[in-house]
């Protein structure tokens, strides 16, 4: 049996960072390996999921103290997130914050794997070089469905640098169309895109996966607004629908409720945290709306009547993973700006036949992938 060691950002407080570092895990798994997580954050991670960040200028003096001001539901939100990762994830024994304490892995494993999510985006907080595998020498390095978000990392100052990692990779396989090509104009070699992991499971299997509760957390019909982030606009369009309609709206993401006062715009924190909260949540919601990556993706799995809010803060004008994958799946028709939404029927229902053939063609190339990379080793 391969023994294989996987570093991601599984340490995220974060639905979608989470969820598919649980689904790649799985999914090597069930493709005969043993799997373990480097149980690596480093200080940027640890102190941008910490409940109360350290403030480094007075704009953070200033958030801090809003955030303070609802402390004990964000330690309770982390707190959440720290029990799902200690329930599902299969750690390496040490816990490391440094790349340099990386090097005494390389005994330890058969191979090395990155990925998924934005492991390679090199201006996010806790970017890295220990997503690259720099740390790695002489075993089998591979990355699936790696995303630069907006940045290229092969093009600037360090482009060297970073090129001359991924040269040393015995294979690599990308998730959107940005990182195929900027990848392609670094080293001259096309690599395929794959599905992100969460997306190589339907429903049921995810609930095998993690134990989400049957009944719903949030009684009678809601709307579920998902995204890392929320802003004025946002909260506004949220507002008017959720008046239109009668129904409530909620939110999970403690902090950013918090720090933006939602409640000023009738919208709801959920008060339970993590990611077998937020499966529920998508599950049972009325309508979803969303303007995250993952979002899509656990839209998608459950069938649901989902929309994507394009808009100068969604994640698609940062990057094209939502754009790419949208397009993949033939549902483009749902990536709206809110004037759109505003005049267009939100209960519009997606014909989901044509989009599951997708699905299952995406997912076969993917699982190719995986069993090609595992091969190789």
């Amino acid at each position: 049996m391969n023994k294989i060691a996987m570093i991601t950002f599984h340490a995220s407080h974060n639905n979608g960072s989470m969820l598919q570092a649980l689904a790649l895990q799985t999914a090597l798994e069930k493709n005969g390996c043993d799997v373990e997580i480097v149980n690596f954050s480093n200080e940027g991670q640890r102190n941008l999921y910490a409940p109360l960040p350290t403030p480094h200028n007075w704009k953070q003096c200033i958030k801090w103290l809003i955030w303070a001001s609802n402390y004990k539901e964000l330690k309770r939100q982390h707190a959440a997130y720290d029990a799902f990762l200690n329930k599902y994830f299969k750690l390496t024994n040490e816990e490391y914050h440094k790349t340099e304490q990386l090097s005494a892995l390389n005994s330890n494993y058969d191979a090395f794997v990155t990925g998924s999510d934005q492991v390679w985006n090199i201006k996010c907080i806790d970017a890295d070089d220990a997503y690259f595998l720099s740390f790695v020498k002489d075993k089998p390095k591979f990355a699936y469905a790696v995303s630069l978000g907006a940045n290229n990392a092969f093009d600037g100052e360090q482009g060297e640098k970073y090129t001359a990692y991924i040269r040393d990779f015995t294979g690599i396989s990308v998730r959107e169309k940005n990182a195929q090509k900027w990848i392609k104009q670094a080293t001259g070699e096309t690599y395929p895109i794959a599905l992100d992991p969460t997306m190589l499971f339907d429903a049921e299997d995810w609930e095998k996966i993690v134990q989400v509760k049957t009944e719903p957390i949030i009684k009678g019909k809601y709307i579920f607004y998902y995204c890392f982030g929320i802003n004025e606009e946002v909260q506004k369009f949220l507002h008017r629908i959720s008046d239109a309609l009668n129904i409530p709206v909620y939110f999970i993401e403690a902090k950013e409720w918090t720090l933006k006062t939602c409640w000023r715009h009738k919208i709801r924190l959920v008060k339970e945290y993590g990611p077998d909260v937020y499966l529920n949540l998508v599950k049972h919601a009325d309508l979803f709306i969303t303007s995250s990556f993952h979002g899509t993706a656990f839209g998608t799995i459950y069938r649901k009547n989902f929309w994507y809010i394009k808009s100068k803060d969604s994640e698609s004008s940062m990057d094209d993973r939502a754009v790419t994958f949208l397009s993949q799946l033939g549902l483009m028709s749902r990536y709206r700006t809110i004037e759109e939404l505003m005049n267009c029927d939100l209960y519009e229902q997606i014909n989901y036949a044509p989009v599951v053939e997708n699905i299952e063609t995406l997912r076969e190339t993917s699982k190719q992938y995986i069993e090609s990379m595992i091969g190789k080793i």
